[in-house]
């Protein structure tokens, strides 16, 4: 990639962002966690699980992004983060849920099949729902319950990444509320 096309494209995902009172929590977790795994704590304001991992994309193409999460249908939902783990290669530290609601994971793969047929390409992983907590984890890497910390999650976010030397800043670009509000501004 060339400096024209860096500058021209942005690093954006697809996320639920839990509200703030939600996120202040998990950062005092995430403390707690970094601490006891020697890692860095993820601030409380880039908390967020992640739908759909766009990485660059032309600042030209947003809008085509932008019609794909105005367009999608999908009801909000509870969510009931009760446990911690991690990517031990990646130096990860997580919290999940034991029992995702169906409505999370048909939200993914509606947004995964929106965007594949926006022509997105898209990683081919397989959705594991969480929300990071601290990287660069060196260990130890327990599986353990946590919580539990009830979510109402209510809207997805296209959130823009910049990589800064003290942290990534995630930015958002647009924000699409879930449930029936939703279907009733599609319908008009």
């Amino acid at each position: 990639m060339n400096a024209d096309q860096r500058e021209s494209s942005v690093r954006v995902f697809f996320a639920l962002v839990p509200p703030p009172d939600l996120q202040r929590a998990l950062g005092d977790l995430a403390r707690d966690v970094a601490s006891r795994m020697h890692g860095r704590a993820v601030p409380p304001e880039n908390i967020h699980l992640t739908l759909a991992f766009i990485g660059a994309w032309p600042l030209s193409g947003l809008a085509a992004l932008a019609n794909v999460g105005a367009d999608l249908v999908a009801p909000a939902m509870d969510i009931m983060l009760d446990t911690l783990g991690s990517f031990r290669r990646a130096g990860i530290a997580w919290i999940g849920i034991v029992m995702p609601p169906p409505e999370l994971t048909l939200l993914a793969s509606s947004l995964a099949t929106a965007l594949a047929a926006a022509n997105v390409p898209l990683e081919a992983r397989r959705f594991h729902p969480h929300l990071t907590l601290a990287r660069k984890c060196r260990g130890p890497h327990p599986i353990e319950r946590a919580g539990p910390y009830p979510w109402h999650a209510d809207a997805m976010t296209l959130l823009q990444s910049q990589t800064r030397s003290e942290g990534a800043l995630y930015t958002s670009l647009a924000r699409w509320p879930l449930g029936e509000r939703q279907a009733l501004q599609r319908a008009r």
